[in-house]
């Protein structure tokens, strides 16, 4: 729930934003449509990557050289597994060795993206004398943040070598040591002072700075006329405009590295209601009036409102863009491709990672072709991994084992989804996913690292109920349920879709939840939505254990859409086609791509 407090600042801070881009038309002409932007020769000569690391894969040195040559934004799309950390992480190191003083922003929305992109940079940038800083999210107090860290760690170092009179003053010493070490609240105040002076200076000496899109920080920068060579978002496709445009505003060189084919940003489609005409001129009537409760306010954002209750045409032509800039990421990415498709040439502004290494090639064929139209294929790496995910106890070798239900249609039972609140639970396909994980094997790798599993559901009630079920079997303390570790390390073994997007297991159990005798899309709920079923799907390493009904999925498609002519459902009879091919399909070491297992209508699994 968001209190009003930090509504009003994130409604504050994205307005700020907004207004200080109006001083750079470029930026919002190329969030639009980069094509209609040209990059300065100038900025393309500056901080210029060196060359590929040599063993990158085609579509990853096809993606580096379009970013050498520089557009005004460049778009990397990146389908699950690619090695998008990698890509950004190795420019980053290159631009780092051929442009020593260059100021680089890397920026996502999610916080967990940033830390995982921290520990990439400071492996691959070890030994150099890099500074790296990661600014946390809002929500964190200054004096748990990273970067406050990293200032009481320099401290710390200063103070160390505080015998150095050559270097510090022995008034500089004593206030470091009152700093780190303050007894009352005067000694506190002026630690306070010392340790934000410190803040300011790790973060306009960083090399690589990381940041959340929400970061106050990011406005506090801009505020301040900072400027970095360059700056890449990560996860873009699951910003807004609004989000974007603060990071973007801070680089003269952008690149945004997404999946439009994942998740989208929060509420988009709600989002898009209100660029409506007609609900807009409502929401137009009284908006100044609301706004002036948000203290500080540029006075530019009055007179842009008063404009737009007078200027019906130009209230149209806003909300078009308005519309547009809602999910830019996707909108760019779209138009290039269906640029590439009407020119027969590739696109200078847009590339596609295609090789992965996360998934086992059965679960990459299924993702690939529901949802990337064949194009995803797996590395040589991923088709020889090590195998760490033994079976036991009659459960099937296949990387991917469907647990398949019947259809409430035909069942006995009242009923399998049960609705909690505003979500559903479905009891009989968690006692199938608990059957079945009885029935796998941890084999500790040659590194000694245990395999990881997670239990992921696209509905909240769904994961509060196989926690609650699988509690017994969990030990927070050693990490561990049945012998896998969490994929986090931290004890937690099931989440949603939604919060899981980006990480990854070696084991991924899948509750889908819905299975009524209704038909129509609200019988199918979320699984209708193909970028939350592509994260659900892509998320397993080397087995996939996939808990529901293809007679529901097949019945409620077939009612929507009988002539199967409706693109937007296409992709669950794509899945289910594929499922069924690669139950004929043999792969070495596991044989069939896929396994089906019946279950009955308790969660028993059948021979």
């Amino acid at each position: 729930m968001i209190s009003p407090l930090s509504a009003s600042s994130a409604i504050r801070r994205r307005l700020l934003n907004i207004v200080a881009a109006r001083q750079n038309l470029e930026l919002l002409r190329a969030l639009d449509d980069p094509a209609q932007v040209a990059l300065d020769d100038v900025l393309r000569e500056i901080a210029v990557p060196g060359s590929p690391v040599a063993e990158m894969d085609p579509s990853k040195l096809a993606a580096w050289q379009c970013i050498v040559a520089g557009r005004s934004i460049n778009v990397i799309v990146g389908p699950p597994g690619v090695g998008k950390t990698y890509l950004i992480s190795n420019l980053v190191k290159s631009i780092m060795v051929e442009t020593p003083d260059a100021r680089i922003l890397v920026s996502a929305q999610n916080h967990e993206t940033l830390v995982h992109m921290e520990n990439e940079l400071r492996d691959i940038l070890a030994g150099k004398a890099s500074i790296i800083v990661r600014v946390e999210k809002s929500q964190v107090s200054v004096e748990e943040s990273t970067l406050r860290q990293s200032s009481v760690s320099l401290l710390q170092t200063a103070s160390q070598s505080a015998g150095d009179r050559s270097a510090l003053t022995q008034n500089q010493s004593r206030q470091i040591a009152q700093s780190l070490r303050p007894v009352d609240n005067a000694e506190r105040s002026l630690a306070e002072r010392v340790l934000r002076d410190t803040d300011n200076l790790m973060l306009r000496s960083a090399d690589v700075t990381l940041s959340t899109a929400s970061s106050n920080t990011i406005e506090e920068m801009i505020a301040d006329g900072e400027q970095f060579d360059w700056v890449f978002i990560e996860e873009a496709a699951r910003a807004n405009g609004a989000e974007l445009i603060g990071a973007l505003l801070l680089g003269n060189r952008r690149v945004m590295i997404g999946d439009h084919k994942q998740l989208s940003p929060f509420d988009t489609v709600e989002r898009q209601r209100f660029y409506d005409p007609a609900t807009a001129a409502e929401l137009l009537v009284d908006a100044q009036e609301k706004l002036l409760a948000i203290s500080d306010l540029p006075p530019e954002v009055d007179e842009a409102l008063g404009v737009l209750k007078s200027d019906t045409f130009l209230l149209e032509d806003v909300l078009a863009a308005a519309a547009r800039l809602e999910e830019p990421f996707r909108t760019i990415a779209e138009r290039e491709d269906e640029r590439e498709v009407a020119t027969g040439r590739p696109s200078s502004i847009s590339t596609a990672l295609l090789e992965q290494s996360r998934m086992h090639p059965a679960i990459c064929d299924l993702v690939s072709n529901t949802f990337y139209k064949k194009k995803l294929v797996s590395s040589k790496r991923v088709r020889e991994r090590e195998q760490t995910v033994g079976v036991v106890n009659g459960l099937p070798a296949s990387p991917i084992v469907l647990l398949d239900l019947p259809s409430l249609s035909v069942a006995r039972r009242k009923t399998f989804e049960q609705k909690v609140k505003k979500s559903y639970k479905n009891e009989v396909e968690a006692s199938a996913l608990i059957d079945a994980m009885k029935g796998l094997k941890p084999i500790p790798g040659k590194d000694g690292r245990r395999p990881t599993l997670v239990v992921l559901s696209p509905y909240l009630a769904q994961v509060n109920h196989l926690e609650r079920r699988l509690s017994p079997f969990i030990s927070v303390e050693a990490d561990a349920l049945f012998g896998f570790a969490s994929p986090r390390g931290n004890g937690k073994f099931v989440y949603t879709s939604d919060s899981f997007q980006g990480g990854e297991a070696d084991v991924v159990l899948a509750s889908l939840v819905r299975n009524s005798i209704h038909v129509g899309t609200r019988a199918l709920g979320f699984i209708k939505n193909p970028q939350r079923m592509n994260v659900l799907l892509s998320r397993a390493k080397q087995k996939l254990i996939l808990a529901t009904s293809r007679r529901f999925i097949k019945n409620a498609v077939s009612g929507i859409d009988p002539d199967g002519v409706k693109e937007e459902f296409r992709f669950l009879t794509q899945m289910l086609d594929e499922i069924s091919q690669l139950e004929k399909t043999d792969f070495p070491r596991v044989g069939m791509g896929v396994t089906v297992v019946s279950v009955d209508e308790n969660g028993k699994l059948t021979p």
